[in-house]
């Protein structure tokens, strides 16, 4: 079973910042989502035509998909941490 992190209490007088990044990140969210289905249909034509996946797609909608969720976690205020482009992108 994963463990999810625990809601963070944010500091009083915040929320005016945190909603304008929520709406900054819901935007983000919906590019995303369009560059993780186009990723998808990249990665199956590839499967197609080559037989094999691609490591470099693999590896990039690994870290799309790691991205949302820290977009996801952000905007349902389950951590206080601010995704990319004002935190650091999730290579690994």
């Amino acid at each position: 079973m994963s463990s999810l992190p625990q809601p963070v209490e944010p500091p009083p007088g915040d929320l005016g910042v945190r909603f304008l990044y929520m709406l900054l990140f819901a935007v983000v969210f919906w590019i995303v989502s369009w560059t993780l289905a186009v990723t998808a249909i990249a990665q199956l034509l590839v499967r197609l035509s080559c037989g094999r996946v691609s490591g470099e797609l693999a590896r990039f909608g690994g870290a799309l998909a790691r991205y949302t969720q820290q977009i996801v976690e952000f905007l349902t205020f389950v951590t206080e941490r601010v995704p990319y482009p004002i935190g650091e992108f999730p290579l690994q």
